[in-house]
């Protein structure tokens, strides 16, 4: 009785052993045969230059219907057919008709007609802090043609644009920066030192602080950054960039006003001009 019990466990182990064995060879090959039915498309912008940028391509079947979505650098598995991959950008956007997708192959569409920029900020520890970034037309009245975050890549066509970062604590501007077609640009800005500026009113070869108010505008613009009223001197300080000045003259003697445009200030840079009121 026993030696029958022993050989009736024997036949059931190896049963369900077999069974094992059995359902491990139906998902090997379930697992071969889908991944013959599937291709692979991968996007490539200019290899690691446009790879991880936040622009998303499309890929859309003859119908219309958009079947997959993919990034600069990355791949999707997609099924076999011919598609139409559509690559928005700001300021336009890419068209690849017919691409051709094959089972168990992977299918490169190679980008070099774009423009990439990435503005990178670090803090005092190393760090992006994951600032605002807005992108303007370089004319009048400045369109903001794009927003993102720091650290992140960005695909553009081809144009000439004014960048501007929310650093505390006015911001910091970069103007008429070129994008250009297979290019990357790479607008790097450390820890803001201020600029300091001292504006020198002279009147008959002297200076005249004490009868004399200076406004500060942004270069080009009438947007007031700071206002030095009358003192002993007019010492200010200022973010890096480019600033135009207007003097008002209240001492009842030389012109009223007199203005000095295009004042360049680097990061930590001390600039001295004088503005004649003869």
């Amino acid at each position: 009785m026993a030696l029958h019990m022993i050989r009736v466990l024997m036949r059931l182990r190896s049963s369900a052993f077999h069974l094992v064995i059995a359902i491990a060879i139906v998902l090997l090959l379930t697992a071969i045969v889908c991944g013959a039915d599937t291709g692979n498309l991968k996007l490539d912008v200019m290899g690691d230059i446009g790879a991880g940028a936040t622009n998303q391509a499309e890929l859309i079947s003859p119908e219309g219907k958009v079947v997959a979505k993919v990034t600069p650098g990355a791949t999707v598995a997609v099924a076999p057919g011919v598609y139409r991959l559509r690559l928005p950008i700001i300021g336009g956007e890419i068209d690849k008709p017919n691409i051709k997708i094959e089972a168990g192959r992977t299918r490169t569409v190679m980008i070099d007609n774009v423009a990439v920029m990435n503005v990178s900020v670090k803090d005092k520890t190393g760090k992006d802090p994951g600032l605002g970034v807005s992108v303007t037309t370089t004319d009048p009245p400045h369109n903001e043609i794009a927003s993102f975050i720091t650290g992140e890549t960005v695909l553009f066509a081809p144009s000439m644009v004014d960048v501007k970062v929310d650093a505390p604590p006015q911001g910091y501007s970069w103007h008429a920066i070129r994008l250009e077609a297979g290019k990357r640009s790479r607008l790097t800005l450390s820890e803001v030192v201020p600029a300091e500026l001292l504006v020198q009113p002279i009147l008959a070869k002297n200076p005249i602080p004490q009868s004399t108010r200076v406004i500060v505008y942004r270069a080009g613009t009438q947007s007031q950054v700071e206002v030095s009223p009358p003192s002993s001197e007019h010492r200010i300080k200022l973010d890096p960039g480019d600033y135009d000045v207007y003097v008002e003259n209240n001492s009842g003697k030389g012109r009223a006003t007199a203005s000095l445009n295009g004042i360049h200030l680097d990061s930590g840079a001390k600039v001295e001009r004088e503005v004649p009121l003869d």
